[in-house]
């Protein structure tokens, strides 16, 4: 009774949680969008420019996305952004680059080939609020909640969560099965399926930005959380598809999740977002090889137990340890290459959005 009565306290905390981060998004392509109108005819600027503008640059490549395919790039001088070193890039009209040539030398600069120099007429004096300074700024203050360390109790029930997108919604699915450390990894899956799962959804309100993603991905996580608070089992440890401290700012989605809802996470990741392997190693079923940064280890590269030379990248979320999430891993680990509760979680969570799709 006790412990329900604390998980109740927790879900209250992650519904305000999710309030708060849910009203305070952003809207990015808003704030894009009155960055370009501010550049003036005869002068030009780069994408690399807009996103420093925005707060990072690694927002670039989602800036040249968005100048490139959004249907309201016609409506402002999209041709006046180029390419690192004045390349002349893409262009979103009919004509492409020769468009875009035509319409700068109607504006008075001087374009040489496909190349134009930035010295005289770049443009960086921007106006803006940039978001994705706050944004940072919100991770650091998360930061300095995050717990690190074995689990208080034994972990025997293992949960994945994972999101899926279509049409502008995102859909997040939980699934929840038991760790099973003495079976055989080699020969047999984990389970049959899950022993509990649940999906949530919510629209899209943040885009994709690397190192980023837990803006896009926990207002439906959130939502996901609640539903499994109220409904049904809460498992020991979650397996959050997304980086743990293994993150530029030692926080991706699965600390800030694990954070947010006062719960033990765990991070697994198919790309390695940053650090370096303290050694190399043959690939090999099982194999395991420390990530670090800066003489810190962060995390583990880890080889699926179906053979794949790709290894998984596992990091502490909230309220593990190196060597917890390490071992929940491999317990994890059967006859398909992500853990047993990641496949479920992305399995349902890719049916439910062609659901619905269907739906629509």
């Amino acid at each position: 009774m006790r412990r329900r009565c604390k998980d109740e306290t927790r879900a209250e905390k992650a519904a305000l949680a999710m309030n708060d981060l849910w009203c305070e998004l952003p809207d990015m392509q808003a704030e894009l969008w009155q960055l370009v109108a501010q550049i003036p005819p005869g002068s030009v600027t780069t994408y690399g420019a807009l996103a420093e503008a925005l707060g990072d640059r690694a927002a670039a490549r989602w800036v040249g996305q968005v100048l490139l395919n959004d249907e309201e790039a016609a409506r402002y001088p999209t041709h006046r952004v180029l390419r690192a070193g004045g390349e002349l890039g893409a262009f979103c009209e009919a004509g492409g680059t020769v468009e875009k040539r035509r319409r700068l030398q109607h504006e008075g600069v001087e374009v040489v080939g496909e190349r134009v120099d930035l010295a005289p007429c770049e443009f960086v004096a921007f106006e803006g609020s940039r978001p994705l300074t706050a944004l940072r700024q919100r991770q650091e203050d998360l930061r300095k909640r995050l717990v690190l360390g074995p689990p208080s109790h034994a972990v025997t029930t293992v949960a994945g969560v994972d999101v899926s997108y279509r049409g502008g919604e995102a859909v997040a699915a939980y699934a929840v099965v038991e760790r099973r450390p003495d079976r055989d990894a080699f020969d047999s899956p984990m389970a049959d399926g899950p022993l509990w799962s649940c999906v949530a959804r919510r629209p899209v309100r943040f885009p994709y930005i690397s190192s980023y993603l837990a803006f896009r991905e926990l207002p439906v996580l959130l939502d996901l959380w609640q539903e499994v608070t109220h409904c049904g089992p809460r498992p020991d440890v979650v397996l959050v598809d997304g980086s743990g401290i293994l993150h530029p700012r030692r926080l991706g989605v699965a600390a800030m999740f694990g954070v947010l809802i006062d719960w033990p996470t765990i991070g697994v990741t198919k790309k390695r977002l940053f650090g370096r392997r303290d050694r190399d190693v043959a690939p090999g079923a099982g194999q395991i090889a420390a990530i670090c940064e800066d003489g810190e280890q962060l995390g583990w590269a880890v080889w699926p137990t179906t053979g794949s030379e790709r290894p998984l990248y596992v990091s502490p979320g909230q309220r593990v340890d190196l060597a917890t999430c390490r071992d929940v891993v491999l317990d994890c680990l059967g006859e398909r290459r992500l853990p047993e509760p990641i496949y479920w979680a992305d399995r349902l969570s890719r049916q439910a959005a062609r659901e619905t799709t269907v739906r629509k």
